[in-house]
């Protein structure tokens, strides 16, 4: 997969969550890193890389309870394959093969949900070693 393809894979998935929980969601995605370097021994090598990016989007239903989305979030992270590592609050970690690492937040207000991400590490076609 080249990183292209990974920031849109984390991109859809993040995007299918959101509207598994709200249906006529329209995400809002922003790429905070683009290929950071995770490749060697301590991720500093650049054969390998990963992007960093965020997905969020509110609902328009003023009155959903925070906890009533958080609940059917991880409902739907689960059923989607993802592996949830911890939970806080109205915060999740999640992780799954071919995707990445997410973390999952839901605010008081406006109710909505951030999905903040790192794509897998894959080969930086750019660098060939």
């Amino acid at each position: 997969m080249t990183p292209e393809e990974s920031r849109e894979v984390l991109i859809t998935e993040a995007k299918a969550i959101i509207r598994a929980v709200f249906p006529d969601a329209d995400p809002l995605v922003a790429v905070q890193v683009k290929d950071a370097p995770c490749g060697g021994p301590v991720g500093t090598d650049d054969t390998s890389v990963t992007s960093v990016l965020t997905v969020r989007s509110d609902t328009a239903d003023d009155t959903s309870n925070p906890d009533e989305v958080f609940r059917k979030v991880l409902t739907v992270l689960r059923q989607r394959g993802w592996t949830i590592n911890y939970t806080k609050g109205r915060v999740a970690g999640a992780e799954r093969a071919g995707v990445g690492g997410i973390s999952v937040g839901v605010p008081d207000s406006p109710v909505g949900i951030n999905i903040g991400g790192d794509t897998e590490c894959v080969k930086n076609p750019e660098r060939v070693t």
